[in-house]
């Protein structure tokens, strides 16, 4: 628990300094601006032009930060729906709340200086400096949640992190990086499309990708790409290896997919299983593409994986690992590693040695492995 809550601490954290700047800015441009007029209700007018602008800006801007960041930290139905119903619905809550905040602090600091206007709520929202301020911040916060509801949603879009890089041309140039990847596959596929038909196939792959969701957050993941049933996931060397991300991705996704398994059940008449391989290496980052623009990885280090988890229906294993990446995980004590064998990979000419992992209190399944 202690990671996801880390993890929701900067989210709340970053959240509050951009209402922090926003707020900020409302307040040089009011007070600089076409007119002050309704800050003194705010703010006294003798506290000084600076006085007022940060002590909007921490103030109000870091109770919008830090009470909109908590809102962003619970998973609802919302995660499930179009992209502009979230942006509409969240933009409108933080409108609302706008109003509630801008109210309490209000008669809070009112009441603080002892001004009879805190016991005058309706006296106080027909004062005209009020609805001034008032209606102009509303306005103004409800642009600003559009704008930074529309940068989240994209984000989510592209995966964590890979809009700021696209964004500031990391990747302009090609770099080359040290990386792990997980290709993620559903077995017996075939099988599943075939019995299901198209319609309910794809529900079924929508439902594991969403199940899947967990996983990526727990685990520091990046999603590289969606093709078909298969997720290729990825991880920067650090991030994959801190407390063995990169293979215990896999065994939270398969827990997920087992406290589920009645929903799978009643719809779909089975409970999905996948199977992974892992590998590790030094492969060649690039932004590609102009009218769609995206960042790819070009190395064996991708072929390799997806070879390897072509193997595990073969062996009859959930998730396989090059012995490279067996190495780096001996120290984890909660995962076993088992020998599976010297194979010979189709394209490449030197058989490699891979490794199934399992966790110690693992329960064992059994699964259908199709050819």
């Amino acid at each position: 628990m202690a990671k996801p809550f880390s993890k929701h601490v900067r989210n709340v954290a970053s959240t509050t300094l951009a209402w922090i700047a926003a707020i900020t800015l409302f307040a040089m441009v009011r007070l600089y601006g076409a007119s002050g007029d309704g800050l003194y209700l705010l703010i006294p007018e003798e506290s000084g032009i600076w006085v007022q602008i940060l002590s909007l800006g921490l103030g109000l801007g870091a109770t919008f930060g830090i009470i909109f960041g908590a809102l962003d930290t619970v998973k609802g139905i919302l995660r499930n729906q179009p992209y502009w119903m979230t942006i509409v619905v969240r933009s409108a809550v933080h409108i609302i709340l706008t109003l509630l905040i801008i109210l309490s602090y209000l008669v809070l600091f009112h009441w603080i200086i002892g001004d009879q206007i805190a016991g005058n709520i309706v006296g106080m929202l027909k004062d005209t400096p009020f609805q001034k301020i008032s209606f102009v911040l509303v306005i103004y916060t409800g642009f600003v949640s559009i704008i930074f509801n529309l940068i989240r949603q994209m984000n989510r879009m592209y995966g964590p992190g890979i809009l700021y890089k696209l964004l500031i041309g990391k990747y302009h140039q090609p770099q080359e990086e040290e990386r792990i990847f997980m290709f993620l596959d559903l077995k017996s596929s075939t099988t599943y499309a075939e019995r299901l038909g198209h319609v309910l196939y794809s529900e079924l792959i929508q439902d594991c990708f969403q199940d899947l969701t967990h996983a990526i957050e727990e685990h520091d993941v990046e999603v590289y790409q969606y093709v078909g049933d298969e997720a290729v996931l990825t991880w920067r060397m650090e991030d994959g290896l801190r407390n063995a991300n990169c293979v215990k991705t896999f065994f939270t996704f398969d827990e997920t997919i087992q406290k589920r398994a009645n929903y799978y059940f009643n719809k779909y008449d089975l409970v999905p299983a996948f199977k992974a391989g892992v590998n590790l290496g030094l492969v060649m980052v690039a932004e590609v593409g102009v009218v769609k623009k995206e960042i790819a990885y070009h190395s064996d280090v991708l072929n390799t994986a997806a070879r390897i988890q072509g193997r595990c229906n073969e062996f009859k294993k959930q998730i396989l690992i090059t012995e490279s990446l067996k190495e780096r995980l001996e120290n984890e004590k909660d995962l076993l590693t088992e020998y599976v064998g010297n194979v010979a990979l189709k394209g490449k000419e030197n058989r490699i040695s891979i490794y199934s992992v399992s966790k110690k209190e693992q329960v064992e399944h059994s699964y259908e492995f199709a050819e």
